[in-house]
Formats: structure tokens, sequence, C-alpha cells
């Protein structure tokens, strides 16, 4: 989603969170009684409370700021460890050109990029480009690495910005981490310090062949099979760079203007020796001036799977796409936190973890109280 640039992670030594298992592991409990006597109710759920599973530090002298989860708790050959997700204030006003992330220790020494699974950064007071969801700004897995803009772009960070941090982690079979910290580093440019010109504000969009709420994965049996969902944006804009989220077996995954009867973006999976997939190319477009999307025309986002097993494929299949724009319009439609879909999907997300840490015990495993 954004444009490489080489740069090295910064910084101090990780200092201990000191954070107990059960007092969080109670909290989630609470949080999902609650959630289960008011299935019904029409309004958005409560944010989370600021948790010291999650510190944010800043280095204002590299212009970078960093998000820092954990610790969390890794045996070896265990399941995945989906965490509670994170509420943190953004303690810097500005333009941020795009992020890099590293799994460490304790003492600050790199692990294993496999124990990520996935983290999304999720804004909950903007929304998206092609839903009133709450808008991504940012996603990355293990076949993501450091994704950065030109310093002439950049995602607007207001003074009091907040944002959810939603975390999966994956043991590996082959050894035990018990005390392992996701690092998500930050670029910026300060609005009281902007240089000769201030960037080119640009926006993320986040799309999915399930659509803007629900589920995002799906079965994936033997043969060949796809996925799709339509929809429109809520303003008119060109896109500058675009990339996808593909699991195994993936063919293809693409993004299509029905409208004016074009393909706007293809891309299949890179893949490694045994063909397994370890990342989807990204595109980045605006060395042509973008692609223009328009808000009275429809887009398709679909992908195609060929699962060659004779069973279901065991991690099922996916389709995401996120890209950024440039906005032609200046008015975005009212943001609301009444939406259905708002209310739903951030209801989905803060939920989800805690009904996945009861159904498999993954809370229990998390010496951060995950």
């Amino acid at each position: 989603m954004w444009n490489r640039r080489p740069r090295g992670l910064l910084g101090p030594h990780l200092v201990s969170l000191g954070l107990l298992l059960s007092p969080y592991a109670s909290a989630a409990q609470e949080h999902a009684h609650e959630a289960a006597a008011h299935a019904d109710d029409s309004s958005p759920p409560r944010l989370p409370a600021a948790s010291p599973l999650i510190d944010v530090r800043v280095y204002a002298a590299d212009r970078e700021f960093e998000i820092i989860v954990g610790p969390v708790s890794l045996p070896a050959g265990g399941p995945h460890l989906r965490l509670p997700v994170q509420l943190a204030d953004v303690p810097v006003a500005g333009w941020m050109h795009g992020f890099s992330w590293r799994m460490r220790d304790r003492e600050g020494n790199p692990l294993p990029d496999r124990l990520l699974h996935h983290v999304n950064v999720i804004d909950p007071d903007s929304r998206e480009l092609f839903s009133a969801v709450p808008r991504r700004i940012l996603a990355a897995g293990r076949e993501t690495k450091n994704e950065f803009l030109p310093g002439v772009l950049g995602y607007r960070l207001a003074p009091g910005t907040r944002v959810l941090v939603s975390a999966m982690f994956a043991s590996l079979p082959e050894a035990s981490h018990d005390e392992a910290f996701l690092h998500i580093r930050l670029p910026y440019t300060p609005f009281e310090d902007p240089g000769l010109v201030g960037p080119v504000e640009v926006y993320p969009f986040y799309l999915d062949v399930m659509g803007p709420v629900g589920e995002k994965e799906f079965p994936l049996p033997p043969g060949t099979h796809g996925m799709s969902w339509e929809g429109s944006p809520a303003v008119d804009g060109r896109i500058l760079a675009v990339g996808g989220h593909l699991h195994d077996y993936g063919d293809w995954i693409r993004l299509e203007d029905l409208t004016a009867n074009r393909v706007i973006w293809e891309m299949g999976p890179e893949v490694d020796g045994e063909g397994r997939t370890v990342g989807v190319p990204t595109s980045r477009l605006w060395w042509r001036g973008g692609v223009r999307i328009r808000k009275d025309h429809l887009y398709r986002i679909s992908v195609q799977y060929s699962n060659p097993l004779g069973h279901p494929a065991p991690d099922g299949a996916m389709g995401a796409i996120g890209g950024i724009i440039i906005a032609a319009d200046a008015d975005w439609p009212a943001f609301s936190r009444d939406h259905p879909d708002y209310v739903q999907d951030l209801r989905n997300t803060l939920e989800k973890p805690i009904e996945a840490a009861h159904a498999h015990g993954h809370a229990s495993r998390s010496s951060g109280g995950g």
C-alpha cells in the first residue's frame, strides 16, 4: 500500500509492561457477557480502555513514532493467539508516510517474522471509502514487510487521533517464545515543520471479497472457486497504489470498473519453492498519475482459487485489497457512529477476539493477558 523506502528500526530496548493475566481475562469475560446482553443494540459498542498491552513511543528527531504490542507468550506448536483489540492514542500530529514492522523479544532482539499472523490498525472516528465501516489505516501480515509513501504524500493524523490495534500471532512448531513483542514503526512529517511544501493528503481504502461487514475467510474445497463483492466509492478520486492479500492456492485477485467495463488492477501471488503464498506484489500507480475512480461507477473486487488437495484447504481462503487514493471531492458523506454497518463492523472487530479466546483458551496463553 506504500512505496518501499529503506529505513532501519531505531530506538531503545523494551521495558517491562508488567501486566498480569487474570485482570485482563476477567475484563474480557465481562465484555463478552455485556455484548451478549446487548446483541440487538443498535448503538455502537464502547471502545476498550487503555491497556498496558500496548505502548506508543515518539522518536521526534527521526520523525517517527512506534506502536508496540505485547508481551505475548507463544509456546512451540501452539494454536494462533488473537489478542483482545487494543486502543491507542496517537501522540503526534502530522502526515504519516507508511510503516515497517518487526517481531522482537524484551531486549529488542529480532524474532522470526512468522510469529505475526496479521495486524490491523483502524481509525474508529473515520469511515472507509467504499462503506460506512471504521477506516482501516494499515494492515500487515507475515507477507507484508516495509511499505512507504514518497515524502510528498501522507495520511493526515489530526491532534487527538486514536486507533484500534487488532493483532493475531502464530506459534512456531520448532521453538517457544515466552515474551514476544510486535513493533510497528511509522514515519511522519509534523504539521509544525512541513518543509517548503506540505505533503498532499491521501486516504487509505480497503475492499474485501466478502463485503465490508462480517466474516472475511471462506471455505476452500477441492477445485477452482471464486468470490466477489461490488460497491461504489463515497467520493471521486485517483488510486495511487494498490496491493492485495491471498492465502495458499490463490490464482489471482482483481479490481474492476464494471461501469466502464475495464480491469483496474489484477495480480497473482508470489510463491516460494513449495508453492506457498508469500505475498502479493504492490502496484505503485502514482508514477503515471494514478487510476481514476468515480462515485457514480460500480466496482467489483474478485478472487479465484484452485485447490489441488483432495480435501478443503486448512487455512481457508481470503481476498482483500488495500490501497491509497487522492480524493477529488473535499466533502465525504457525513460520518455516523449509528450507521448499521459501522455498528456491526465495530462490534465484530471488538468481540471476535474475545469469542476466539473463549472458544480456544487463547487468553490463558498470553503472559500479557491476551
